[in-house]
């Protein structure tokens, strides 16, 4: 049986106490009759009612029943004022140690009733006693009063040191959620740190858009590429794709090597074409965000140009947890998921393509969208209707040249044409001149990204 703390506090130094009374009452009462052994037992049974975990309203009982029947018993048996003082006092301070200010006020009203009524039916006795049993009543109020003094004080630095360790595990597990939060889609975050079943409960149907994007050329790269290189580019494009797909309000559900999946809808959609709309706006910043970041990776020395390919489609699927209870995953299956990896699949680097459904959804932007024609899918009876998504806003990527030796990179609607043309124009002379003037051709051309990024001709002709 569980055991309030604070009353464990005090039970020892009420046992203590209480058998003092005892002692006392045996000095002052006569042994001989029957109500002396009643009370005393009335005394001996307390410390262990006390001990019990009651509930609210039979500890109250308890306390009012003790309140009354300890110095009602005392004054009915001629027991001398400075005791019954000394039971007052025992009392009092147990309720306060136990309860609180609130509950020693409440044993104090119960008191005080008592006597009245007792000494208003029965005559008081007198104050004092013998000498033993006054040095008693008096040792028993000092000892008690400082043993409830010193276990109130070891219960204040436990309690300190209680809350110094709630506080403590209240830090490390808003750092492990923070943490987890980054592996775990938001509807399995949210159930698992503030629901108390602490799992998402089966599956359910939702009518969800589902976009796929994959790094085209990647898998080549990797035969040919450092792993070091290879995983850095890999977090550089899962960093992006993933603020690209939180900016909107989507939901992350895995990485599947150079690919990443992005739904809508769940949790908490805003209407289908309100997802669709969010899905397509997601799509094109992750193009947007990828060509940033292709231009860094060519950059720092990768000679491989990739590209990302986005497939979005809109339908019927199930969502929820899958797997048993040592492994569960929180996903989504169906048709719909497979259309739109068909459609990634059929995309060419740079490219979005999106389905019939998805096209019907997108209001103003649709105007944004071409129809390429029907393709035929694996798994799919059914050609699927297929529309490729242009930004308004999307700008035109510059144009890049490499080569053994050199490397141009040109953007015509940014750099000046007049400059352009002089630039081509001395790298042409350098070459007849077997790379004399190359160091003039490699000046940075202004313009917000027209540039000849460098122009090293080879030293023989």
């Amino acid at each position: 049986m569980s055991v309030h703390p604070r009353r464990k506090t005090v039970l020892l130094p009420r046992i203590a106490a209480y058998l003092g009374c005892c002692l006392l009452v045996l000095l002052e009462a006569d042994p001989a009759g029957p109500g002396v052994w009643l009370f005393l037992g009335w005394l001996l049974v307390l410390p262990g009612l006390t001990w019990l975990a009651l509930s609210v309203p039979m500890a109250r009982m308890l306390a009012v029943a003790e309140n009354v029947l300890v110095p009602v018993g005392a004054l009915a048996l001629g027991l001398p004022g400075i005791l019954i003082a000394a039971l007052g006092f025992t009392l009092l301070l147990g309720h306060c140690n136990v309860g609180g200010l609130r509950e020693g006020l409440r044993a104090l009203a119960s008191l005080a009733v008592a006597l009245g009524l007792a000494a208003w039916l029965v005559p008081w006795p007198a104050w004092r006693g013998g000498a033993a049993g006054e040095m008693g009543a008096l040792a028993l109020v000092v000892l008690f009063a400082l043993a409830a003094a010193l276990l109130s004080h070891r219960q204040k630095v436990q309690l300190e040191q209680a809350r110094e360790e709630i506080a403590q595990r209240a830090d490390q597990h808003a750092a492990l959620a923070e943490r987890l939060a980054r592996y775990l889609p938001p509807a399995v975050h949210r159930v698992a740190f503030e629901q108390e079943s602490g799992t998402v409960s089966g599956s359910h149907r939702r009518w969800l858009t589902v976009c796929f994007a994959d790094l085209a050329g990647f898998t080549a790269l990797t035969d040919v590429a450092e792993s070091e290189e290879v995983v850095a580019m890999l977090d550089d494009f899962y960093t992006a794709m993933a603020e690209a797909a939180l900016a909107r309000g989507g939901t992350l559900d895995k990485f599947i090597g150079d690919a990443v999946m992005v739904f809508f809808g769940e949790p908490g959609s805003q209407g289908r074409d309100k997802d669709a709309q969010a899905c397509i706006a997601m799509a094109a910043d992750m193009q947007a965000r990828f060509a940033r970041l292709r231009q860094r990776w060519l950059g720092g020395g990768i000679s491989r140009d990739l590209g990302l390919r986005i497939g979005v489609h809109s339908g019927w699927c199930t969502v929820g947890s899958f797997g048993k209870a040592a492994r569960m995953e929180y996903t989504v299956i169906g048709a719909t998921v497979n259309a739109a990896s068909r459609l990634e699949s059929a995309a060419v680097p740079g490219q979005i393509l999106l389905s019939r459904n998805t096209w019907l959804l997108l209001g103003r932007e649709v105007h944004q969208c071409r129809r390429l024609g029907p393709i035929t899918a694996k798994g799919f009876a059914a050609p699927i209707d297929v529309f490729e998504y242009t930004s308004a806003t999307e700008a035109r990527e510059p144009l890049r040249w490499q080569g053994d030796g050199f490397t141009v990179q040109m953007d015509p609607e940014a750099a000046d044409p007049v400059q352009i043309r002089r630039v081509l124009a001395e790298a042409q002379r350098a070459l007849e001149v077997g790379g004399q003037v190359g160091g003039r051709v490699g000046r940075h051309v202004g313009g917000k990204a027209g540039a000849i990024a460098g122009a090293a001709p080879s030293a023989s002709s």
